[in-house]
């Protein structure tokens, strides 16, 4: 299922793959330890869709989103990445496909939601881009049509994770938040103030998120 890709990921050979490429390292071994937690963590019911998001922008999450997703597939796992982030959308970067057609555009009713999902080298995980910015992001990620297409992913995915934008200042992310099972607000070490992650915490919390838990990063992506 999914679109093939478009052409090699010579992009595969970087730090945002490091679960694929060397998955014996020990920041895969970290990676796999939060793909843990995270089970770990939904004590209510199982945990099938994670939104990512950080106080602002390049703190790592999109980079944290990958590896998350790449340990889940390697566990069995039929996992979709979904890059919300129309605003800074990096995943098609990182798996070197084009930004559209993607999310947008099916948001749009441009295409069906087939027809815009990628496959990846990494066995079971498929890719949904960003597709072309609309001026009307946030309706559209809080639209009837966004609720279809988790519902979609739902029905033909084992796991979900949504790459959104920042928390802090744009709504996009806390329109997103009634849609997913979880939320993992990721933190990047020298960069994020404490107050800042306070105020992430207070607008995720505001809108009702289930926030199962903090990544620390030193990286940014």
């Amino acid at each position: 299922m999914g679109r093939e890709r478009i052409k090699p990921a010579k992009s595969f050979v970087n730090r945002s793959l490091l679960s694929y490429t060397d998955p014996h390292g020990n920041i895969s071994e970290q990676y796999r330890t939060i793909r843990n937690n995270i089970h770990y963590a939904a004590t209510e019911k199982k945990v099938r869709s994670l939104l990512v998001t950080s106080p602002s922008e390049g703190d790592g999450k999109s980079t944290a989103t990958v590896n998350l997703a790449i340990c889940m597939a390697q566990r069995g796992d039929r996992v979709l990445i979904i890059d919300a982030n129309f605003r800074n959308p990096i995943i098609h970067q990182i798996f070197s496909v084009q930004t559209s057609p993607g999310l947008s555009n099916v948001l749009g009713q441009q295409l069906d939601i087939r027809e815009a999902i990628y496959n990846t080298e990494v066995e079971s995980l498929d890719i949904l881009p960003s597709g072309q910015r609309f001026f009307n992001s946030t309706e559209l990620l809080d639209s009837q049509l966004m609720v279809d297409v988790m519902e979609y992913a739902a029905a033909h995915y084992d796991f979900i994770l949504l790459d959104c934008p920042p928390v802090l200042g744009l709504p996009d992310t806390n329109a997103l938040v009634s849609k997913c099972d979880g939320v993992i607000l990721l933190l990047k070490s020298g960069k994020t103030q404490i107050e800042q992650a306070k105020e992430a915490k207070r607008a995720l919390l505001f809108a009702k998120a289930n926030i199962l838990g903090v990544i620390l990063n030193k990286k940014s992506v």
